[in-house]
């Protein structure tokens, strides 16, 4: 059945579950705890991560990962945890739950969000705002409510697709006239219910909307930007053929003159070429 054929009050039931997960292991949620304890043990978190074998393959290889100038020189969850740091660490122990773009059927949806973080922290490094590692974070995550409408409602969000690709409609427009929201707002839901810090839930919540971030305005308007620039390279694939316009303040924010944006795509190309090759999902 289409989305379109479901009955109000069944979408509006279906729409409500989404607000409700996922959920984690009772360890990883003992780990995310001990992640905020100002008394940081690294050791005793890694202890609990290491239950799960594919979380930690997937901390290893962020950590290994370009983001964070490594080649393979981290071998032990402890040391993934120092170089990504607590709240990238907690990010990606949350995201876990959910966070497998491959099983959702965009073609294109992984390679998209990959270039989403790259581009984030290049323009973090050529323009000094924000933290880089949090950034590319938030940019990783910033589509994670596709992710979440894939798995929970597959049916509605194959439907999403097809429209957007057959009517030539931007993929947020059909979300927004079959469901009434669009993966943003799913994704707020998740951010708040896993209560971010403002640093990676605003950039993911606000990636279409930076006006809207209250707290992590410079994060935000990277992230948006980043969204917008993979897509106008031609770098995977969102679920529609546009380019996302880009908000003059945000632009403005970032104070992007031309040099500068020679700088961030040198810097793009050089990360992404490297971050493929320390692929962060088997």
């Amino acid at each position: 059945m289409s989305a379109a054929a479901t009955a109000p009050d069944t979408l509006r039931q279906q729409l409500a579950r989404l607000r409700s997960v996922p959920t984690l292991p009772r360890a990883l949620e003992t780990a995310v705890a001990a992640l905020e304890d100002p008394e940081l043990d690294f050791e005793r978190v890694a202890d609990l991560i290491e239950t799960d074998q594919a979380l930690t393959a997937q901390l290893l290889r962020l950590a290994n990962s370009a983001f964070y100038s490594r080649s393979g020189s981290v071998s032990r969850v402890p040391q993934a945890l120092l170089v990504l740091g607590a709240v990238v660490s907690r990010s990606v122990i949350l995201s876990s739950a959910v966070l497998d773009p491959q099983a959702i059927p965009l073609r294109g949806f992984w390679e998209h969000s990959l270039g989403c973080a790259v581009a984030a922290g290049a323009l973090a490094k050529v323009t000094g705002l924000g933290r880089p590692e949090e950034v590319t974070a938030a940019g990783l995550l910033h589509d994670v409510g596709k992710v979440v409408l894939g798995r929970e409602l597959p049916q509605v969000f194959a439907e999403v697709v097809g429209r957007a690709r057959a009517e030539r409609r931007p993929f947020r427009e059909v979300e927004q006239a079959l469901l009434g929201v669009d993966h943003a707002a799913i994704a707020s839901w998740l951010v708040e219910r896993w209560h971010f810090p403002a640093c990676l839930a605003e950039p993911i919540a606000f990636h279409h909307t930076p006006r809207l971030a209250q707290t992590a305005r410079d994060e935000t308007a990277i992230v948006h930007v980043a969204n917008s620039l993979v897509r106008a390279l031609g770098y995977g694939s969102g679920g529609d053929p546009f380019v996302p316009p880009i908000d003059p303040a945000a632009w403005a924010r970032l104070g992007l003159t031309p040099a500068k944006l020679d700088r961030v795509l040198d810097l793009f190309d050089l990360d992404l070429d490297q971050a493929l090759n320390h692929a962060l999902f088997a």
